[in-house]
């Protein structure tokens, strides 16, 4: 599993959960398209939370830690006996959907307009949409494993359902800086803090420093400021000094004192912040991200 570097940015906020299809084979099976050329060997495997690592061994946990619900995997063949076979994993939303395709994908790679996003190298393209992560593996497909892979995802994503954006935390994101493709989401235990639990994050290098941006999610104001008071008690606690200004909250966390001052902002249902040891470029990060959250209609 991809390991997050020190973050620099937390957002809060609720992420609606996406349409599916619901039921069991006969439903996954619709998944799968007839595609030319090609023939479905046997109907579609199914697994769910309960036997997934007997297909998938020691990575299921990572696949159920963000709410996996069930995996369709089914092979293509042509009478050449070259072949591919489409693994569907279904989470429960479009968060989680995110959350472990992040995890897998590159930060460089040749990245597709597939679904949400995609990805493709010598026979592999994997794929998300919403709260489907879709990985697609060929087999002695030669020089037209792009092709075959590209044309049969492209029908794949067609059948699926959930929305074609990125959640909309993932929007709010300063672009200056940004390392392109490295937006991600964490979805327990962010920074080592049970109380965070949840995050999205992306990685930044600025002014010769690198950093990582993070952006956690609740549904209500109330579940915000839980966090919040959670967070300044364990900080307290262990004797250091919170300081307070216009809903603006800088502290040192003790887990990561090499890295500067935390630095927190809440309004509404969302509390953002960065590791800094740069006050300037901190106020600048809290302020662009208040400026997209009002952007993209997440605070007033």
């Amino acid at each position: 599993m991809k390991k997050l570097a020190i973050f620099t940015v937390i957002l809060i906020g609720c992420a609606a959960l996406v349409p599916f299809i619901h039921g069991g084979q006969k439903d996954m099976t619709a998944i799968f398209p007839p595609l030319e050329g090609w023939t479905k060997k046997g109907a579609p495997e199914i697994y769910t939370p309960d036997n997934l690592f007997e297909y998938i061994n020691g990575a299921a946990e990572v696949f159920l830690s963000y709410d996996f619900i069930k995996l369709a995997t089914l092979t293509y063949e042509n009478t050449k006996k070259n072949s591919f076979t489409v693994d569907v994993y279904r989470h429960s939303s479009a968060r989680n959907g995110f959350g472990i395709y992040s995890q897998e994908k590159p930060q460089t790679g040749n990245f597709l307009a597939i679904g949400t996003q995609g990805y493709y190298e010598k026979g592999v393209l994997n794929f998300l949409r919403g709260g489907y992560y879709v990985k697609m593996s060929g087999y002695d497909l030669g020089d037209n494993d792009k092709t075959v892979l590209t044309s049969a995802a492209e029908k794949i994503a067609a059948n699926l359902e959930g929305p074609l954006d990125f959640p909309a935390a993932v929007k709010c994101f300063p672009n200056e800086g940004k390392i392109t493709n490295s937006e991600g989401y964490i979805n327990r235990n962010f920074l080592g803090h049970s109380f965070l639990h949840s995050a999205y994050a992306a990685d930044y290098r600025l002014n010769g420093e690198k950093f990582q941006v993070f952006i956690i999610e609740t549904g209500d104001k109330k579940g915000v400021e839980e966090i919040l008071k959670s967070y300044l008690a364990f900080v307290k606690k262990k004797g250091i000094a919170v300081e307070e200004n216009k809903n603006v909250y800088r502290f040192q966390d003790p887990y990561y004192r090499s890295s500067g001052m935390m630095n927190l902002r809440i309004k509404k249902n969302y509390l953002w912040g960065l590791f800094s040891k740069d006050a300037a470029l901190a106020q600048s990060f809290l302020d662009k991200i208040e400026a997209n959250l009002k952007k993209n209609r997440l605070i007033n």
